[in-house]
This record gives structure tokens, C-alpha cells and sequence, in this order.
């Protein structure tokens, strides 16, 4: 009795072993999962980090840009005050001779005024001398008048009066001329002045115009001189930015650095939980292998059985010549346009659909414990896969993870240690992928599949006691 009690207590304590095994595996899968999450954010941070500093050095350069520009516009700004004083020079000094020219025509002016004074002084002088002029030949003509009366004793007097009379037309004649001089001069004049005074009314505005413009050039060069101020400022401006660019990219090479460390570390870590992740697969391989969980070992003979039909269908295709061994093993991958994640075609994928899959189907449908099953090829190639999991793609990345899977290229380390092995099964404990986000941990039978003694893949069933 107490032997029995013994090989019961015995029994438990192995049967505890594969869900032991299984346990450890989990675990190691999930912490695996987490730190390949972790990995994968840090990679996504790091990209974005990528992006930060091609954006500062972007930064960086249009800061050298401006103060590039800034420098040639206070160079540009110095010329110009330079320029501007030699011009301003220039100008004010043609301004002093315009003013000296209008301050000439003035003067002008002046003695013109003065000259026409003179003139219309002539005018009355010659107006009174004609005047006297034709009282003496009045005079004369009564001097003479008076001699003829007198006779032989007026002769002398009458000469005397002729002579009168004659200068007296003279004189009248000579103050008419004059007159007509004058008239001619007087208007000659009168022209003259008209211009000149008309030249000292502009000479009036181009003063004023003289001295807007020295305003205006005054108010260039204070502007010219403030854009000079301004691109002091811009120029110290720029160089503050430039500091401030430097401690950046200072910060994000640290940053860069330790991300760096911190994914090796996290790398390293994966690899260790990948070896772990294979050990306690190994465990669990070697307890189901010695016969030790026996619901596996029931599970094993179903995959071994459906592994069997797998060939069996594919080598009476080819005895048939329904499939050639080329079809069957060809591994020239075309991938399907658009298609995320990337699916492929080959030769094999449409005998696959309408042979393999309905097996799959069958298996799959049958329910607990079974969870899914499949083959692939020796890189991993599922030429087909459940119907439920070759789905139309819809573009929805979570969708098409989760249910287009056949043509998918899936090769994990675990697939390919199954890959490498020549024992009749391997047992394995690993994360089943969901959507890409979520997943589920499973054990898994792999089944060499040999066609017609060549090793073509594995049959794979995976399932969970939960």
C-alpha cells in the first residue's frame, strides 16, 4: 500500500514536470516579449531621436545661414553708411553751390529791379528834356518873330534864333530816339525781369526742396545706421542660438549614447531569455520525448498522424503529376503587392490552397486543446494556411497580422532549431503572434516533413491546456 501511495505521489510530481517546463517557458516568453517590446520602442525612440537631430542639425544650418547673412548685411549696412556719407558729402556740397547760384540769381534780381529804377529815371529825364526842348523852339519861333520885325537890326538875332530852333529840333528829335531806346529797353527789360523773378520764386522752392532732401538723406543714414543696430542685435542673437543648438546636440548625443548602451543591454537580455526560452523548451522536450506527460505524447501522435497525410497528399500529386518536385520546393518568393506584413507567392501556393488546406481545416476545427496548425517550408514559407487565417486583406495592419497569414515568411529561432533537428518531433513552448500586439504562449509539436525522403519543412500543431 505504501508503495502504491508512493508511485501515485511519484506520478503527480512528474506530471508536474511538463506543466513546469511550460510555466518556465511562458514566463521566459513573455519576459522575452517585453524586452523585444522594449527594444522595439527604444528603436522607434531612437528613430525619432534620429529625427530630432536631423531637425536641430537642420536648425543648425539655417542659423548658420542667418548669421552668414547677418554678417553680410552689417557689411552690406557699413558700405552703405560709408557710401552714404561719401554721397551725402558730395551732395551737400552741390547743394552749397545750387544755394550759392540761387543766392547769385537774387542778387541778380536785386540789380535788375535796380536797373529798371534807372531806366524809367531816364525815361522822365528825356520826357523833361523834350519838354524844354519844345518850350525853347517855341521861344525861337518868337525870336524870330521879333528880329524880322526889327529889320537890318534883327538879322544877327534872327541867325541867333534859327540856330535855337534848329538845336531845339535837334534836341527833340535826339530825346525821341532816346525815347524809342528806351521803350525797346524797357520792354527788353520788363522781359528780363519777369524771367527773374520767376527764377528767384523757383530759387524760393528749390531752397525748401535743398532742404527736404537734406532732411531725406539725414533720415536715410539714421535708418541705414539703425539696420546696422539691428543687425548687431540679430548677429548676438544668433550666436545665443548657436549655443543653445550645441547644448542640444550635446544632450541628444548623451542621449544617443546611452540609448545606445541601453539597447545592447536590452539585446543582451533577449538573448539570454532566448536561451532560456530554448533550454526550458529542451526541458520540456526531453520530459514528453521520455514518455513523462502522457496528454502530450496523445497530442504528439495526432501531429505525427497529420504530418503523414500532409506528405502522403503531396506524393501522390506528384505520382499522379499533378505537382512537380520543382513546384513543390521552389523557393523563388514573389511578394504580393502591397501586402503588410509582406506575403509571397510561389509555384506551390495554389495546389497548396486547394490540398492542404482543407487538412488544416479539419484539424484546426476540432477544438481544445488544438489551438492552430500549419507547415512551412525549411525558411519558414507557409505556402497556405486555415481559411480563417487567409483572409482578403483589408490595409488594416492589426487585421491583416492577425488573419492573412498565408504567404507569410515566418522564421523564429525556436522555428529554426526545429529546422535544424533530425529527431522525429520536437516539443517546444513559444509566443503564438495575435495582431501584432497581443499574442498567445502555446506548445508546439514540430513534425519533419519528409516528401518522397526529401526534407521539404515541418508540420506544425500548436495547443494549450488552459
Amino acid at each position: 500500500m505504501k508503495h502504491t501511495v508512493f508511485d501515485d505521489a511519484e506520478q503527480q510530481s512528474i506530471d508536474l514536470i511538463p506543466d513546469s517546463c511550460g510555466e518556465v517557458t511562458v514566463g521566459c516568453a513573455d519576459v522575452a516579449g517585453i524586452v523585444s517590446a522594449v527594444i522595439e520602442s527604444s528603436e522607434k525612440l531612437r528613430a525619432e531621436h534620429d529625427e530630432l537631430q536631423g531637425t536641430v542639425s537642420e536648425l543648425e544650418a539655417d542659423q548658420r545661414k542667418v548669421s552668414e547673412a547677418s554678417d553680410e548685411a552689417r557689411l552690406l549696412s557699413e558700405r552703405a553708411i560709408e557710401r552714404l556719407g561719401q554721397g551725402t558729402s558730395l551732395i551737400q556740397s552741390s547743394l552749397g553751390q545750387i544755394s550759392g547760384l540761387l543766392e547769385l540769381v537774387e542778387t541778380l534780381s536785386q540789380h535788375v529791379t535796380g536797373f529798371a529804377a534807372a531806366m524809367e529815371q531816364v525815361r522822365r529825364c528825356s520826357q523833361d528834356i523834350d519838354q524844354i526842348a519844345e518850350t525853347t523852339n517855341i521861344l525861337a519861333l518868337n525870336a524870330t518873330i521879333e528880329a524880322m520885325r526889327a529889320g537890318d537890326a534883327g538879322r544877327t538875332f534872327a541867325v541867333v534864333a534859327n540856330e535855337v530852333k534848329s538845336l531845339a529840333g535837334d534836341t527833340r528829335r535826339a530825346t525821341e530816339e532816346i525815347g524809342r531806346t528806351i521803350d525797346t529797353l524797357g520792354d527788353e527789360a520788363a522781359s528780363v525781369i519777369g524771367q527773374i523773378e520767376s527764377g528767384a520764386e523757383a530759387s524760393k522752392n528749390a531752397k525748401k526742396s535743398i532742404a527736404q532732401i537734406e532732411d531725406t538723406i539725414g533720415g536715410v543714414a539714421e535708418l541705414v545706421e539703425e539696420v546696422d543696430r539691428q543687425n548687431d542685435q540679430i548677429a548676438r542673437a544668433t550666436g545665443t542660438i548657436s549655443d543653445h543648438v550645441v547644448r542640444v546636440q550635446d544632450v541628444l548625443g548623451s542621449f544617443d549614447s546611452a540609448a545606445i548602451a541601453n539597447e545592447a543591454q536590452l539585446r543582451e537580455a533577449q538573448q539570454r531569455m532566448d536561451g532560456l526560452e530554448i533550454t526550458a523548451s529542451e526541458m520540456f522536450d526531453g520530459v514528453v520525448k521520455a514518455g513523462l506527460s502522457p496528454r502530450d505524447s496523445l497530442l504528439v501522435e495526432k501531429a505525427k498522424e497529420v504530418a503523414k497525410e500532409i506528405s502522403g497528399k503531396a506524393e501522390e500529386a506528384i505520382a499522379a503529376g499533378e505537382l512537380k518536385l520543382d513546384a513543390l520546393f521552389d523557393q523563388n518568393y514573389q511578394q504580393v503587392p502591397g501586402s503588410n506584413p509582406p506575403r509571397f507567392r510561389t509555384s506551390l501556393s495554389d495546389w497548396a490552397d486547394a490540398n492542404w488546406r482543407p487538412v488544416i481545416d479539419r484539424v484546426a476545427s476540432e477544438g481544445a486543446p488544438i489551438k492552430m496548425c500549419s507547415q512551412a517550408d525549411m525558411n519558414g514559407f507557409l505556402p497556405t494556411h486555415i481559411s480563417d487565417h487567409s483572409r482578403e486583406p483589408t490595409g488594416n495592419l492589426t487585421h491583416d497580422t492577425k488573419y492573412c497569414r498565408n504567404g507569410r515568411i515566418i522564421l523564429e529561432t525556436i522555428d529554426k532549431k526545429a529546422k535544424s533537428s533530425n529527431e522525429p518531433y520536437m516539443m517546444a513552448v513559444y509566443r503564438q503572434e495575435g495582431d501584432g500586439k497581443q499574442y498567445l504562449v502555446v506548445r508546439n509539436i514540430y513534425v519533419p516533413l519528409y516528401i518522397n525522403g526529401r526534407r521539404w519543412g515541418d508540420f506544425e500543431l500548436a495547443y494549450t491546456f488552459d
